[in-house]
C-alpha cells in the first residue's frame, strides 16, 4: 500500500491553506498563528480568495486537486461561510478530484455538532484533532487551553457527525511527562481506536522548541521537569510496539495509519512531489521553484504575493531533497525509481554512507529499497546528514 500510495502522490496536485488564527497561542508553538485577531478573519480569507485567483488565473495547472488540507492556527475556528467561499476559490480555479482527500486542523474544543455536520457538507472528509495528550497535568504544562474532558468531547461531536477519517495528534517529551504516562496516553489512544474504526490515523510527534519559545520562562531547556534524552528511546519503542499491536502501520517517522489511510497531503510533501499553498508564511513548491509567503500577517495582507523566501530547486538539489525526504518514510527509497529519476545508482555514489550505516545497523537495503532500520528511527536526522 504504500508503494500505491507513492505513485498516487507523484501523479496528483495538492493544496494547502493557512488559516493563521486561534483562540489562545500554545507556548511551544512556532507556526505563523495568531490569538486575539479573529476580527480579521473575513478580509483575510478574501485575501487568500484573491492570492488564489491572482496565482493560477494566468496559468493554472493541468491537473485538478487530489488533497486539499487546512492547516493553522485553528482552522476548525473558521466560519463556514469563509471556508466554502476559499474552497469554491479552488474549484474554480483548479478543480477539485472527485475523490479528493480535504483534510481540516482543529483543536477539540472548536468542534461543535454544527461545525462538523457543516465541514461534512462542504466537503471535507479528514479531520485532524489536535490532541496532544491525555493528561490533564501535561496539557496544561504546555500551555494548551483544553483538557482531556474537551478532547474526548470534541472527538465524540465529530463522531456523532458522520466523520468516517480522523486523524488525532499526540506529543511526547513534554514538561512533566514520564513514561508512565506516555504509556498511559498511548493506552486511552489505542482504547479509542478499538472502539471507535473511524480513527484511521495518529500522529506522534517528538517536542521541539525554537530557541525563543514561550514554554521556556516555565520550564528552562535544563528544567528537571523535560524527560531524560534516554527516556526518548523508551518512550518511542512503546509507542511504535503498542501502534503495531493496534493495526497501525508506522509509514513514516511521526505518522502511523491504519493500512490504506496514509495522509495522502503529507505524502505528497514526503515524495517530493509540487504543491500549492496559500495563505500567511505558507510554502509551495511549483515548477522547480520553493517559495513562502509573508510570515508578517500584515505584510501577507497588504501584499498576498509577495515571497518572503525564493529558491530554484536545481536538479542536484532535488536528488538531495528526494533522499532527505524518502528516508523518512518507513519504506524508504525506491531505488529503481530513484535511478530512472536521477540517472544515479544511489547506493554506488553513496557507497562509503551506505556501507557504514549498514554496518552500524542504522541503514537496510536491497535491490529495491533503501530504508532506515527501526534501531535508526530515532537518530534518523543524524543518518540523513551523512548523505549532505
Amino acid at each position: 500500500m504504500l508503494q500505491s500510495c507513492r505513485i498516487i502522490s507523484r501523479m496528483s496536485l495538492s493544496a494547502y491553506v493557512h488559516l493563521p488564527f486561534c483562540t489562545h497561542k500554545c507556548e511551544f508553538c512556532d507556526f505563523a498563528a495568531f490569538a486575539g485577531l479573529g476580527h480579521l478573519e473575513t478580509d483575510y480569507c478574501q485575501i487568500v480568495c484573491e492570492e488564489i485567483c491572482q496565482r493560477l488565473g494566468a496559468k493554472p495547472p493541468s491537473d485538478k486537486l487530489s488533497s486539499i488540507f487546512y492547516g493553522g492556527g485553528t482552522p476548525g475556528l473558521i466560519a463556514l461561510p469563509n471556508l466554502a467561499k476559499i474552497q469554491s476559490c479552488l474549484e474554480n480555479q483548479v478543480g477539485i478530484a472527485p475523490l479528493c482527500e480535504i483534510s481540516l486542523e482543529t483543536t477539540p474544543h472548536a468542534i461543535s455538532p454544527e461545525k462538523a455536520q457543516g465541514w461534512l457538507n462542504l466537503g471535507v472528509n479528514r479531520l485532524s484533532i489536535g490532541v496532544e495528550s491525555f493528561q490533564d497535568a501535561e496539557l496544561s504544562a504546555i500551555g494548551r487551553d483544553h483538557n482531556r474532558s474537551q478532547a474526548l468531547l470534541g472527538l465524540n461531536q465529530a463522531l456523532a457527525a458522520g466523520f468516517a477519517n480522523i486523524s488525532l495528534d499526540l506529543m511526547y517529551g513534554l514538561p512533566t511527562q514520564t513514561l508512565s504516562s506516555w504509556n498511559d496516553s498511548l493506552e486511552q489512544l489505542f482504547t479509542l481506536t478499538d472502539e471507535h474504526r473511524q480513527i484511521k490515523h495518529f500522529s506522534a510527534y517528538g517536542l521541539h522548541l525554537a530557541t525563543q519559545s514561550p514554554l521556556y520562562s516555565r520550564f528552562p531547556k535544563d528544567s528537571p521537569e523535560y524527560p531524560q534524552e534516554d527516556d526518548f528511546q523508551d518512550f518511542f519503542h512503546s509507542l511504535v510496539e503498542k501502534a503495531a499491536a493496534a493495526g497501525f502501520e508506522h509509514y513514516e517517522v511521526s505518522n502511523f495509519a491504519r493500512p490504506g489511510y496514509q495522509s495522502r497531503h503529507n505524502l505528497s510533501y514526503w515524495n517530493n512531489s509540487q504543491y500549492l499553498a496559500f495563505g500567511v508564511s505558507a510554502h509551495r513548491y511549483v515548477d522547480g521553484v520553493r517559495s513562502s509567503n509573508w510570515r508578517s500577517l500584515a505584510a501577507y495582507m497588504k501584499d498576498c504575493l509577495g515571497d518572503e523566501t525564493w529558491e530554484e530547486i536545481t536538479p542536484p538539489m532535488r536528488m538531495k531533497e528526494s533522499i532527505m525526504l524518502g528516508l523518512r518514510l518507513r519504506s524508504g527509497i525506491d531505488l529503481p525509481a530513484f535511478e530512472a529519476e536521477f540517472g544515479v545508482n544511489l547506493c554506488k555514489k553513496y557507497s562509503r554512507e551506505v556501507d557504514k550505516l549498514v554496518e552500524a545497523g542504522y541503514l537496510e537495503c536491497s535491490d529495491e529499497h533503501l530504508r532506515i532500520s527501526q534501531r535508526g528511527v530515532m537518530v534518523s536526522n543524524s543518518i540523513i546528514s551523512e548523505f549532505f
